[in-house]
């Protein structure tokens, strides 16, 4: 048996659906929150022996900062965050 055989079950899909429905949870909103969940998820898998401290995490982690624009487009981030941050457009001279 492979001592890193616990790795064939967390791939990067795995991860950044992780990632993904963390970032969801929170409400992140911009590529810096999302790169510090990033980090949370890799680091808190390592610490549980999920992950081996002998491959490149740092490669493991550029791929999912990466994959910010994926999960904009899959969760419509900019869009959400246009329409909660911006005042209403039409005011009381509308009529």
């Amino acid at each position: 048996m492979s001592p890193n055989m616990n790795l064939d079950t967390l791939n990067r899909d795995d991860l950044f659906k992780e990632v993904s429905d963390l970032a969801r949870d929170q409400g992140v909103m911009d590529q810096e929150m999302w790169k510090e969940i990033t980090d949370e998820v890799v680091d808190s898998h390592l610490d549980l022996g999920e992950l081996d401290p002998d491959q490149n995490l740092v490669a493991l982690k550029e791929i999912l900062y990466g994959a910010w624009d994926e999960y904009v487009r899959e969760a419509g981030v900019e869009s959400e965050g246009i329409v909660q941050d911006e005042p209403p457009i039409h005011t009381s001279f509308d009529r």
